[in-house]
């Protein structure tokens, strides 16, 4: 997995999965996808590390419109009041969408 930030207010992160990424191995073999649980841990590890907040956060309402596979995602992360909207997208479709809250 390559990160690269691309903005930051609101945080937005190129997210690119390689074929060969250690998160495909075992999840679903011949139909890679990226596990639900990535995602969301990626959403949290980056609130608090890029956008620092700290204390107790909590993985909130996360749903899941389409399986993510190898390639390029577009993450954006918007803070609003205690809590943090995370989507990932590639180009308008949108494959992942929840809340990080304090």
């Amino acid at each position: 997995m390559d990160l690269k930030t691309t903005a930051l207010d609101p945080l937005e992160v190129r997210v690119t999965f390689a074929p060969d990424d250690a998160c495909f191995h075992g999840h679903f073999p011949g139909t890679p996808v990226v596990p639900g649980a990535l995602v969301a841990g990626l959403c949290l590890h980056l609130v608090r590390e890029r956008l620092g907040r700290g204390g107790q956060l909590m993985v909130r309402r996360f749903s899941f419109a389409r399986f993510a596979g190898p390639g390029a995602y577009d993450l954006r992360i918007e803070e609003r009041d205690d809590s943090c909207l995370c989507t990932l997208r590639q180009g308008n479709d949108i494959f992942a969408q929840g809340r990080i809250e304090a």
